[in-house]
């Protein structure tokens, strides 16, 4: 008997190809019978390619009724036959239709990208931070020059400026002399009072002098 193709379903899946396949089956009756419950012993060989390179293909014998297909190269798309096995007998059956489908990312990032990833943060790290740190000191400088400013208005202007409009006048009268009160005072100096004393000795003797002059013309 010849055994006829079984029935192949393809999916794609993170870069692999999931496989499913049944049967073949016999028809007794208006039933089906899968063919594998009348032989000893039943594989599946799985053969896959890519498209357009028929010359490489490759074949995987399993007792399962599914496979994933793996190391596949992304973004590729692959071609898929599968047929039913029969090692006892040595006979191999029908191939299944021509299924092709194409694979995804397989989830693993290229040397390249990693490396422009890690370069561009770098970058903007090293650019962001000074102009974060210029930035801060910019509006620090000028809220503090708003708010808390480093002058200091004059005392004299600001009570200049809180008296009303009529009141103007720029500077206090100087004051009037009749409300000035002082006190003479004399300053004598060491070599003055000397020169005082001096002076109060030799007269003294003068007077004495005179004085017994006085008493000679008595006396005479």
């Amino acid at each position: 008997a010849v055994v006829g193709p079984p029935d192949v379903k393809v999916k794609s899946e993170s870069g692999s190809l999931h496989v499913d396949f049944i049967g073949p089956f016999a028809e007794h009756e208006h039933d089906k019978w899968p063919l594998k419950q009348y032989y000893g012993s039943w594989n599946y060989r799985i053969l896959y390619w890519k498209k357009g390179s028929n010359t490489e293909v490759t074949h995987i014998d399993t007792k399962h009724n599914s496979e994933i297909l793996s190391q596949l190269e992304p973004w590729t798309i692959y071609c898929i036959q599968v047929q039913a096995v029969i090692p006892e007998w040595n006979k191999t059956g029908e191939l299944s239709g021509e299924l092709c489908e194409q694979t995804t990312h397989n989830g693993v990032t290229p040397v390249w990208i990693i490396v422009t990833v890690l370069i561009g943060s770098m970058l903007v790290v090293v650019i962001s931070v000074p102009v974060c740190f210029f930035s801060f000191l910019y509006l620090y400088r000028l809220t503090r020059h708003v708010f808390c400013p480093s002058y200091i208005f004059p005392q004299h202007l600001k009570e200049f400026l809180s008296k009303p409009p009529s009141g103007l006048q720029f500077f206090s009268p100087l004051p009037q002399e009749e409300h000035l009160f002082y006190d003479k005072l004399t300053v004598i100096s060491e070599e003055s009072k000397n020169q005082s004393d001096e002076t109060g000795d030799e007269a003294s003797k003068t007077t004495e002098h005179l004085q017994d002059s006085e008493e000679e013309h008595s006396d005479s």
